[in-house]
């Protein structure tokens, strides 16, 4: 077991941000899926213990090393936003592997988290390779090798979905979508859409999760919701006017105000 002392970080609020769809939870620890790796994590006021990952991919993974006493004071210019961040302080982006945050995307058009979970452990348990840690057995995430040559792809029950996963697998089999990081946002958002299936908001959701741009403001449901309620009652303003508003208030860290207003609404919206 490895121990952590974090500051400004709240393992609860990061992990059920609808981010990451790939963790269990029993109680207060959490068994977590990236890539070919199984950890347990759980936290106890200002320290994380961890079981199955190094130090160093828990920190990059969860980015601690992301200054958020310096993102709040760039966000944090209303009440609406303010709000937000008072319920959920600690909450932070999770840096993913493209390819695994890409396919996750990709099946969690028009599905609930139930059912994006449910195909994803279905697409693992097909084609991944068993993992496992103490008694827990699990499936790391297939490569793109791997699931451009399976044989029934629709046993995993991803409808209309399997046919774009088979031709981005197969398209990215000797790509290094890690290389789009060095591109311009508007250049690697292009490049991403360009794939099947790969609209804007899933195109944001890579760029944002795995890619660290700061500045990707995906825009859904409750995102709308939230301009709607915190800034622009009244109007019906399109995606990409809600997206250029985000980036021109928030700035380059109009990301992080996605994550928290996404969650701020989310949950008081259930309430």
């Amino acid at each position: 077991m490895n121990c952590l002392e974090v500051r400004d970080f709240s393992l609860h609020y990061t992990l059920n941000s609808g981010q990451l769809f790939r963790y269990v939870s029993f109680g207060d620890h959490y068994l977590i899926h990236a890539g070919s790796r199984l950890f347990k994590i759980w936290q106890k006021a200002g320290r994380i213990f961890f079981e199955g990952a190094a130090e160093e991919f828990i920190s990059r993974f969860f980015r601690l090393d992301d200054d958020l006493e310096e993102i709040y004071r760039q966000i944090n210019r209303d009440p609406f936003i303010g709000e937000a961040i008072d319920l959920y302080r600690g909450l932070r982006l999770i840096r993913q592997d493209p390819w695994e945050c890409l396919v996750s995307f990709l099946c969690s058009s028009a599905k609930n988290i139930p059912h994006i979970k449910c195909i994803l452990e279905g697409l693992c348990r097909h084609y991944g390779q068993p993992v496992s840690l103490g008694n827990y057995r699990g499936y790391g995430f297939p490569s793109p090798d791997q699931i451009s040559e399976g044989r029934d792809l629709g046993r995993i029950k991803a409808g209309f979905r399997t046919r774009y996963l088979l031709e981005i697998s197969g398209r990215t089999i000797s790509m290094d979508l890690r290389a789009l990081g060095r591109l311009e946002y508007r250049d690697a958002k292009k490049e991403l859409m360009a794939f099947p299936g790969v609209g804007e908001k899933i195109a944001d959701c890579v760029l944002l999760y795995s890619l660290d741009f700061n500045e990707a403001f995906p825009v859904d449901t409750w995102i709308r919701k939230a301009i709607h309620l915190g800034y622009h009652k009244g109007k019906n303003l399109t995606d990409r006017k809600i997206r250029e508003f985000a980036q021109g208030y928030f700035s380059q860290y109009a990301g992080y105000a996605q994550q928290y207003l996404y969650h701020f609404v989310r949950n008081q919206g259930r309430k």
